[in-house]
């Protein structure tokens, strides 16, 4: 059998040069028909070979043709430099294996060149204010959507119609139907979606599924959270946060901090059903809900880490300032025992309880990440480039996002009058909304 690379090459090489030669042309032509014979007798489809290359992207370097098509390095864009990508995201882009961060962009002019310079160390990141020109920087193959919410559907149209891989900034959308919609156009355009649940590849996370498979043999009866405060959320002090701007967010905090614990739930236990929940404005300081509870079940899955179909969820955030202290406890109770943790902490400790409600022990040897965003970065990188390794099961994709803000829609539908695209056009219309706001 001829290999297919040396066909290729024997094609754009060798035979081209046989047919200007003017003494060798018969050589060439046979040359070619043994090529097509040995193609036959091997039954192979004469056909080019696609490689992983042709899936994500046409600039992706392969390291070599013998190697699988593992792709020797992704050249990554970022759109939108605020603060979520400054810290948490931004910098592992130049700092991840086989990811280099080629190009950002944002719409004030020059910024995205000073940060550039500022943040990628050899000089080598293009900066852009237009978004168009952005896409059009070779190399260029995947992009990381880091704006608000409210722009995440158009610049993925705009970013999947260019044939980039597209990883975009949770909530994916400012509900369900927007999530949707963007798995529709990367489908479409044959470009894969990944979806910044960053908090699946925390170490504390795998930790939490050691503990569930070792300490609780394999059963889980039910999971609660209490989340009371702010939950760590940035840039709350101005006159209306974008964060409490539903055109801009999708709603409340709950949007912002309270996605990350509902996908968690899902990524270690299963999808949640039955979802029963009401939202409030307790302090009226805005037209946004700034209390959520839900109930739920949680049902089949393939993925689940330990058998807990059927168990109870009970999740409540409480964003009005109103209590006299914080909270923010996670639980998970099992015929065994139950371990108890911070919810929104990547290094807090783990607490193990015997079934009597006896601490056994405490978990909490875990390494603060210099960037918090960094561990998925690299699983979406390693997937990309086609290295497959333990941390492939923590990728976030579009399909758990879609579950995500499925459930954040039933818990919130009531005070909103429903979820549909534009809901947030119409404040005057929620049910929810204080008729006067301090």
């Amino acid at each position: 059998m001829v290999p297919n690379k040396f066909f290729l090459i024997l094609c754009i090489f060798v035979l081209p040069s046989l047919l200007c030669s003017r003494l060798m042309p018969s050589l060439a032509f046979a040359a070619l028909g043994a090529c097509l014979l040995a193609k036959w007798v091997s039954k192979q489809p004469l056909a080019f070979e696609y490689s992983r290359r042709n899936l994500i992207g046409s600039n992706l370097l392969l390291t070599n043709m013998a190697s699988n098509d593992i792709i020797a390095e992704v050249n990554w864009g970022i759109v939108g430099l605020g603060d979520v990508c400054q810290k948490k995201s931004g910098p592992s882009f130049d700092k991840c294996e086989g990811s280099k961060l080629a190009a950002v962009m944002r719409r004030t002019p020059r910024l995205a060149e000073y940060w550039a310079r500022a943040n990628v160390p050899d000089g080598k990141c293009n900066g852009y204010d237009n978004l168009d020109e952005f896409l059009m920087h070779s190399p260029l193959d995947a992009v990381y959507i880091s704006t608000r919410p409210g722009t995440h559907l158009e610049i993925c149209r705009k970013v999947a119609a260019a044939g980039k891989a597209v990883y975009v900034e949770k909530p994916v959308g400012r509900c369900a139907a927007e999530a949707k919609e963007m798995a529709e156009i990367c489908s479409r355009a044959n470009v894969p979606l990944y979806t910044a649940y960053i908090s699946r590849a925390y170490e504390r996370t795998e930790a939490i599924r050691h503990l569930l498979s070792k300490e609780f043999e394999g059963k889980v009866n039910s999971i609660s959270y209490k989340l009371v405060g702010l939950g760590g959320a940035r840039g709350m002090d101005a006159g209306l946060p974008w964060r409490l701007d539903a055109a801009q967010s999708g709603g409340g905090l709950i949007m912002d901090v309270g996605c990350h614990v509902v996908d968690r739930i899902d990524y270690l236990f299963g999808p949640l059903l039955n979802v029963q929940g009401h939202a409030e404005n307790k302090a009226k300081r805005q037209p946004v809900e700034d209390y959520v509870h839900f109930t739920a079940t949680v049902g089949p899955s393939d993925w689940a880490t330990v058998s807990c179909e059927g168990a109870s969820v009970s999740c409540t955030w409480d964003f009005s300032g109103k209590q006299p202290r914080e909270i923010d406890e996670f639980v998970i109770a099992g015929p065994k025992g139950s371990l108890k943790m911070a919810g929104m902490s990547p290094a807090g400790p783990i607490e193990v309880f015997d079934a009597r409600g006896t601490l056994i022990k405490t978990v909490g040897d875990f390494t603060m990440p210099e960037h918090t965003a960094q561990a998925l970065i690299q699983a979406v990188t390693n997937d990309l480039r086609g290295v497959v390794n333990s941390k492939t099961h923590c990728l976030s994709r579009i399909d758990n996002a879609i579950r995500t803000q499925s459930v954040l829609d039933e818990a919130l539908s009531s005070y909103y009058g429903g979820r549909e695209v534009g809901f947030w056009t119409r404040p005057e219309s929620w049910p929810g909304k204080p008729k006067i706001i301090s």
